[in-house]
């Protein structure tokens, strides 16, 4: 979604007319929808439409502010309902088409959107909103289109740039990708910051220090730590911001002269740079990904694993983890249940071994006794233990989270199960990663339905098993062969 364009629809929806009870009411609402006062602003319009049933910009903005609480069904009755009244009014149609985007209904959400451009070609927030959907269906060129029409009639919006760069960035285009994903530093999706000296460009830095500053998520901070040694190999003093639970992990790296939880106070630095800014600086063709194994366990930590592992008894020793953190807005979408993991993954040849950290994990005390998956993450304090225990696996299988670049920049091989528009780092209908040769990708066909995908992992982890089987079986009868 984007609020800064369905903002515009709002008020443009508001009639220029002298003012009276329900258009106080439809003032006072969208103010208190500014402050993000959604609640509140609704049972403001749920009062004023008790009075003016057929206003149709209450019905508008009722709508809106459902959506914002997550109240789908009753958002888009809302809609519809003022479309009944004023079918000719835009607002009302692209703001339809934002929640059935929601929904996944992209195909309606498409037409909705195209039918408020055939009655306001030029509204730039509509374009946008078009391109939105467009996303949501992974139909990432036609997406492109909308935000470039969205742009020549803004070429000010930073969000439209912001989402165009991930359009092009889904489709392999670092090179014009990288230029509009530092939109991010304008839009205000970063929290506000007080960075120390220059931004930072790529040149030499000799003599002076360079601050990485943290954004975003685990993951991303492990997928950018593939470059840190050539920004070291480019002067003075690194310094990183860094999550508490990888300063281990990166540190072990040796290359970054002093790592600053975040959280803490940012130090003196001449230079400072985004940590998800570096890989325009390096990488832009997928020729230029830098993709060999660029993380190493530290084994001295394994042996609190030791007595785990061993209870795996000669089966595949099979890492799981079934959903990212769930701070992240969008992990419903990703996430599923260990059930599931179950249900598909629990061979006779596997040992399951959860690796899930965070509120899922307690998905775990709801299981049958017996049941064959063994938790490793009260032992795992860091991403350093993860690392080392991966390192024990023959295979870490899981849904989209920081695990997965964190067994990728090990070289270990790692299954990932991603949902119908993953992150643009996967690319698009591609089983393998340039980021990560170790890397096995399976893709869900349709929003929500993971049957493909976990079918053909399920296949392909009963073949490894069988592989596996029948090579072990040659080995111990090779030197019995030709005796009758």
């Amino acid at each position: 979604m984007s609020d800064a364009a369905e903002a515009s629809l709002i008020e443009k929806s508001a009639p220029a007319k002298q003012e009276n009870p329900a258009l106080a009411a439809f003032r006072k609402s969208v103010a208190l929808h500014k402050k993000g006062s959604y609640a509140e602003a609704e049972a403001v319009l749920r009062s004023a439409l008790e009075k003016a049933p057929r206003d149709a910009n209450l019905w508008n903005m009722r709508g809106v502010n459902l959506r914002m609480m997550k109240r789908m069904s009753e958002a888009i009755w809302a809609l519809r309902q003022g479309l009944s009244i004023d079918p000719q009014r835009s607002a009302l149609w692209s703001n339809l088409g934002n929640t059935l985007k929601d929904l996944k209904h992209t195909e309606t959400s498409i037409a909705c959107h195209q039918r408020a451009l055939e009655l306001n070609p030029n509204d730039s927030g509509t374009h946008h909103n078009l391109g939105l959907a467009y996303t949501v269906s992974n139909r990432h060129v036609d997406a492109l289109a909308s935000f470039d029409r969205a742009l020549a009639l803004n070429p000010k919006s930073h969000m439209i740039r912001w989402d165009r760069g991930r359009g092009h960035l889904h489709l392999g285009d670092y090179k014009r990708g990288w230029i509009d994903y530092e939109a991010r530093l304008v839009t205000g999706q970063l929290p506000k910051r007080n960075e120390p000296g220059q931004p930072w460009r790529g040149e030499r830095y000799n003599g002076k220090r360079l601050l990485i500053v943290s954004e975003q998520g685990f993951g991303d901070a492990i997928w950018i730590a593939r470059y840190l040694r050539r920004v070291k190999d480019l002067g003075g003093e690194l310094i990183m911001e860094c999550r508490p639970e990888l300063i281990p992990l990166i540190a072990s790296m040796k290359v970054v002269d002093r790592l600053v939880p975040k959280g803490d106070p940012l130090p003196d630095a001449d230079l400072h740079i985004y940590q998800c800014s570096l890989p325009s600086l390096y990488t832009t063709s997928r020729a230029a990904i830098p993709a060999e194994p660029y993380l190493e366990p530290e084994l001295r930590r394994l042996d609190k694993f030791r007595e785990l592992l061993e209870q795996s008894k000669g089966k595949l020793r099979v890492g799981v983890v079934w959903s990212g953190s769930t701070t992240f807005g969008a992990n419903h979408d990703r996430a599923v249940s260990v059930r599931l993991f179950l249900q598909w993954f629990a061979l006779p040849h596997v040992q399951l071994y959860s690796l899930q950290k965070g509120p899922p994990e307690q998905q775990l005390k709801t299981l049958s006794p017996g049941v064959p998956i063994i938790d490793l993450a009260p032992l795992m304090e860091d991403f350093a233990d993860t690392a080392a225990v991966i390192s024990e696996l023959d295979l870490v299988l899981m849904t989209d989270s920081a695990v997965a670049h964190l067994t990728g920049a090990l070289g270990k091989p790692v299954w990932v199960l991603l949902s119908y528009v993953p992150h643009w780092l996967w690319l698009l209908d591609r089983a393998d990663s340039p980021w990560y040769p170790s890397m096995r990708l399976f893709r869900q066909h349709a929003w929500g339905d993971w049957t493909g995908a976990f079918d053909q992992a399920a296949s392909a982890l009963m073949k490894l098993g069988v592989s596996r089987k029948t090579t072990s079986t040659h080995r111990m009868a090779h030197p019995l062969q030709g005796v009758p």
